[in-house]
């Protein structure tokens, strides 16, 4: 589990990983179809009396994480280059579902237009921070200055939404977007009101 303290975070010490006796198995319970349910348990030493502590299966990853990563990579020096922002759609409540066009822009614009294109996705399940996490790393390697992102740009187009329920993140969800549903499962059929990102 990830551990965040309040106190250690006023000596400048964020989220760290806790715990011992980590152990994830299936238990005697049986759901109504006879599937087994599993237990997770471990053990915390809370690091000082009187804290306010929270929990987390992940490092946390929210909407303004990704924003301040977008504003980085774009007000990078000679990011148009490479990197041209737009928005995708707006959500159910009005937020900008980000949409990243990468590739070596400075080529002519048939070479561009020929080129094949790689769509990357992720956090369709709001809880899925590690998903945010690879795509951090993911976006910072693409963007980067290294030979082999430099020759994926000269060949590849990438189409990018790193975040496709930014309204399930922002308000806490597990799984679902405001509307109650698990996009995962309206690729098929999406509803261009109550999925969006997902019609988009």
């Amino acid at each position: 589990p990830a551990l965040f303290s309040t106190a250690n975070a006023q000596r400048g010490v964020g989220w760290t990983r806790s715990g011992v006796r980590i152990a994830y198995y299936e238990n005697h319970l049986e759901t109504e179809s006879a599937a087994p349910y599993y237990t997770l348990t471990f053990t915390i030493t809370f690091p000082h009396a009187n804290d306010v502590v929270y929990l987390a299966h992940c490092f946390p990853y929210g909407y303004g994480d990704l924003n301040a990563l977008l504003t980085d990579l774009t007000s990078r020096p000679h990011s148009t280059r490479y990197l041209r922002m737009s928005t995708l759609c707006s959500t159910l409540v009005g937020n900008k579902c980000p949409l990243l066009t990468i590739t070596n822009f400075a080529s002519p614009l048939e070479e561009v237009e020929r080129r094949r294109g790689v769509c990357v996705s992720a956090r369709v399940h709001p809880g899925e921070t590690c998903a945010s996490w690879a795509m951090h790393g993911f976006l910072e390697f693409i963007c980067g200055h290294s030979a082999r992102a430099r020759v994926l740009r000269d060949n590849f187009l990438f189409k990018v939404v790193p975040m496709l329920n930014p309204d399930g993140v922002i308000s806490g969800q597990y799984r679902c977007s405001l509307s109650g549903t698990d996009l995962n499962r309206q690729w098929q059929t999406p509803c261009r009101f109550l999925h969006p990102t997902i019609h988009s």
